[in-house]
């Protein structure tokens, strides 16, 4: 179901509605020096009115809700349509779209699910952090994006506790599940920063071109976001190399493990080739030296224990025992 929430502010005053239509979020646009328009799970009669009232461009309008698009910017006329990624992470991990459409007076977001990020952001508007307050548009767009990366670290680091733990599970059980555990977590981090990757050049851009929306002031925030974009895919890129290792060290125990079992059944078939001749020897239905008299027993015997104690002997000082 369609909620439509927003948060206007002046330099002195904030004002906070909730659950209400488009028109009202065009009066409260026109009434107050920045507005944040929030949309979630927009429907195509909400975007028609956005198109209307608004004036957004129907390929903006399409594309913010398309949920599988890569990070990009686009400018229309006066407004600016950005598109980013953020991390959910519940039963398993996955990026979601949020999209911005940024005017000199209005920011609108538009996504499917509830981000618990944004709140980070209307906790700084009701709390008036006074740069926030003083500024435009621009920089509360810049505001929403830097929480957004920021928002990534957290995921990265519980990234980077399952790996830890999977580590020691490794060493000490190379023959578990742990290679499984492995692989899955090396798909993860490859469908993160697949997704997350295109951003980089995105913010990129906001803080590179000459966009009529943003102050040049803001584009140098928008820098340092770009910055922790890129700290963000190298942590990504750390992980992954950290799993590759772990899978290798894996391979290599399961294998030194392996060669162990291989190298006792060595042994013990070595030891057991003379009890095997001799009982092979003596077992024919041939006639012997001591055949059915006690000396031809403890010849067999002689024959047997003496060979497989010079193998262990020898098999000792090779140190293969």
């Amino acid at each position: 179901m369609v909620r439509i929430d927003v948060i206007a502010y002046t330099p002195t005053e904030v004002l906070e509605e909730h659950d209400i239509t488009i028109g009202r979020a065009r009066e409260l646009v026109e009434k107050n020096a920045v507005t944040w328009v929030n949309i979630v799970d927009a429907s195509g009669r909400t975007l028609e009115e956005l198109e209307t009232l608004f004036g957004f461009h129907p390929l903006a309008l399409e594309d913010s809700i398309n949920q599988d698009l890569a990070p990009k910017v686009e400018t229309y006329d006066d407004t600016v349509f950005v598109v980013t990624r953020t991390i959910v992470w519940a039963e398993e991990i996955e990026t979601d779209q949020l999209s911005l459409f940024v005017s000199k007076r209005f920011v609108v977001t538009i996504h499917d699910k509830v981000f618990p990020q944004l709140e980070d952001v209307r906790i700084r508007i009701r709390k008036k952090m006074p740069k926030l307050m003083k500024s435009g548009a621009d920089y509360l767009c810049y505001t929403i994006l830097d929480v957004l990366v920021d928002s990534y670290f957290p995921h990265l680091d519980r990234f980077q506790d399952v790996l830890d733990r999977l580590e020691d599970d490794v060493v000490k059980n190379p023959t578990g599940s742990g290679i499984a555990k492995l692989h899955d977590i090396r798909v993860d981090l490859t469908l993160v920063r697949n997704a997350l990757r295109p951003q980089r050049d995105a913010l990129g851009n906001l803080a590179r071109l000459d966009l009529p929306v943003f102050k040049k002031e803001t584009r140098n925030y928008l820098r340092d976001v770009q910055d922790h974009m890129i700290r963000a895919l190298d942590t990504l890129d750390m992980l992954r190399e950290i799993v590759t290792s772990l899978m290798e060290v894996q391979a290599t125990l399961a294998d030194r493990e392996l060669n162990q079992v291989i190298k006792v059944l060595t042994v013990l078939f070595t030891v057991t080739i003379p009890l095997t001749i001799v009982t092979s020897a003596f077992g024919m239905n041939v006639e012997f030296f001591g055949f059915n008299r006690p000396e031809g027993l403890w010849l067999a015997l002689a024959l047997m224990i003496l060979p497989t104690l010079t193998l262990v002997a020898w098999l000792w000082r090779k140190k293969w025992l």
